[in-house]
């Protein structure tokens, strides 16, 4: 656990810098944005710019974070260092999810504060649309989790394409692209090749969940498991094998 720790703060301490200035540049973009609406100069609707704006960049910036903590590793040497401690390959892995997954938290509480901040008059024309705070707060909060789930799968999927692109050593951009592609593709595949397995698992009542009666009657959405299930499978798969591979690599250049 102590080494699973150490990795972690290792990984946050590399991400405070980006973490602070992304935070800051949405701030600065909501107060002049606040300023600008203000003085008269832009519309009411470029406030919703201003919010939508840092949501839009935040997973193209986590996807190339996802990347580039790897890529710390072979570029300043650290790599080496997870030899002497000597730390499993799940334990690297998980720990460089764990630590996008804090600065995704992190992001996404910055732009909603700064929302509430600059915006407060907007946030309460909305909440007279929807049906209660504690309506509209558990289901921020789910979506929250939906949203810490879709950023996994495709960190794995990074994860193992850095890796395999690393061990292929020559044209590792293009290997990595494939090795995306293709383990998508793959999973993809297994998800409905399982799927006959795990039909005996009910629908998910999405309006249930979310409790969409609230917002307006007659809402029914339904999410089908079955499908999924060995999509998952397979991101897990994924995970494993980009564990073993990462040590396999780090013993073999070592």
């Amino acid at each position: 656990m102590k080494r699973f720790l150490r990795l972690l703060r290792k990984d946050l301490q590399a991400s405070l810098l980006p973490m602070g200035f992304l935070s800051g540049i949405t701030l600065i973009l909501m107060f002049f944005t606040r300023f600008k609406i203000s003085t008269g100069g832009w519309p009411i609707e470029a406030a919703f710019a201003s919010i939508v704006m840092p949501l839009v960049f935040l997973p193209l910036w986590l996807l190339w974070q996802s990347f580039q903590t790897l890529r710390t590793e072979w570029r300043e040497d650290t790599v080496y260092t997870l030899l002497v401690l000597p730390v499993p390959g799940w334990q690297v892995m998980l720990a460089k999810l764990l630590a996008i997954w804090i600065e995704y938290t992190v992001l996404l509480g910055v732009t909603a504060i700064g929302t509430l901040l600059f915006f407060a008059p907007l946030v309460q024309e909305a909440m007279e649309i929807l049906p209660s705070v504690v309506w509209a707060l558990r289901n921020g909060l789910l979506l929250y989790l939906i949203g810490l789930a879709l950023l996994a799968s495709v960190v794995i999927f990074v994860q193992l394409a850095f890796v395999i692109s690393k061990m292929a050593g020559r044209v590792q951009g293009l290997v990595a692209i494939w090795t995306l592609i293709l383990s998508g593709w793959l999973v993809e595949k297994l998800g409905v090749l399982l799927e006959p397995l795990f039909r005996w698992m009910p629908k998910l009542p999405l309006h249930k969940l979310f409790r969409l009666d609230e917002l307006r009657q007659g809402i029914v959405a339904e999410w089908n498991l079955a499908p999924e299930m060995g999509t998952w499978l397979g991101i897990l798969a994924i995970l494993v094998l980009t564990s073993y591979l990462f040590e396999h690599y780090v013993e073999v250049n070592g």
